[in-house]
């Protein structure tokens, strides 16, 4: 099913929620497990932002931003709200972020291996200003093109498409500083 088609039918069925749900929780899921240290936290947060999207699903208008970019506003003010809530300096921890990075089993080795490599990236990506981490757990976290990460954080795509290559490149030569190396 097309998701203009599905869109339309939450706003009318609640039934369809569920389809919804399949299609856009693994993003937003990514998303806000980035975003927020703690698991339990984190976990509540991704209920509460289904729950406004599942709830709010009606007021949704098309002719103003694409419905992923209106979730992904939901999900961010949720976190915003979090951290305000909390009265905390806003910091993103990358620790215990994990991506199944191959199929098969990895050699004990390779584990060793990934797991240093992927110490230095996220640390790598702590040292981001709070913008480029934000767009780059938007783009690679959540999937969310150019054009979407724009319009959720109020700048324009080409400066969204520049922020990113600033910052892809500022990755880089922090890992080749340690001896690592980001392939394209």
């Amino acid at each position: 099913m097309e998701k203009r088609e599905l869109i339309g039918l939450v706003q009318k069925d609640e039934t369809s929620l569920t389809e919804l749900y399949n299609v856009y929780f693994p993003r937003i899921n990514n998303y806000v497990h980035y975003r927020v240290a703690d698991y339990h936290d984190a976990e509540d947060l991704v209920s509460q932002i289904l729950e406004k999207v599942f709830t709010k699903s009606h007021s949704y208008q098309e002719n103003k931003a694409p419905f992923s970019v209106w979730l992904f506003r939901i999900a961010r003010n949720t976190i915003t709200d979090y951290y305000r809530s909390r009265k905390g300096v806003h910091n993103i921890s990358l620790d215990g972020y994990t991506r199944d990075i191959v199929a098969r089993e990895p050699e004990p080795a390779e584990i060793v291996e990934l797991n240093e490599l992927q110490h230095h990236l996220l640390k790598a990506i702590a040292s981001l200003s709070q913008r480029e981490q934000e767009i780059i757990a938007l783009k690679f976290w959540s999937d969310l093109s150019n054009r979407e990460i724009a319009r959720l954080v109020g700048i324009s795509e080409s400066n969204t498409g520049v922020i990113l290559f600033r910052a892809m490149r500022q990755l880089r030569l922090i890992l080749a500083s340690q001896g690592m190396c980001i392939y394209e």
